[in-house]
């Protein structure tokens, strides 16, 4: 009888979740240090955190990349890392951010996710 699964299948799914889990937390780290830069005018103070924000983003891939397959390069991965911040912005980061909302209301809620 045939597997439903053939051998792979399975763990290629899972790196795929786990890409776009990546995703996600590179979105909600970007609203942290969005945040964090904040309360700071100065365009130095700026820079050095944005450049706080893309190292540990790096880290983060690399990291994660490591994990899921021993650090191997593929493009689906880094595809579904950028389907994870884009659900990120477009969803719970929308809802975070406040954009599209007149008041908190959960008809403006339903209403900015669709």
């Amino acid at each position: 009888m045939r597997e439903l699964f053939p051998p792979g299948e399975l763990t290629e799914f899972a790196g795929f979740v786990a890409a776009v889990n990546c995703g996600l937390v590179i979105g909600i780290m970007y609203d942290l240090f969005a945040l964090l830069r904040k309360p700071f005018k100065s365009a130095v103070t700026t820079g050095i955190i944005d450049l706080l924000y893309y190292a540990a983003a790096v880290v983060l891939v690399a990291l994660t990349l490591l994990y899921i397959n021993c650090g191997t390069l593929r493009l689906y991965l880094f595809a579904a890392i950028a389907l994870g911040i884009y659900l990120y912005a477009h969803f719970p980061g929308r809802l975070i951010r406040g954009q599209n909302l007149q008041k908190n209301s959960c008809v403006d809620v339903i209403y900015a996710l669709g």
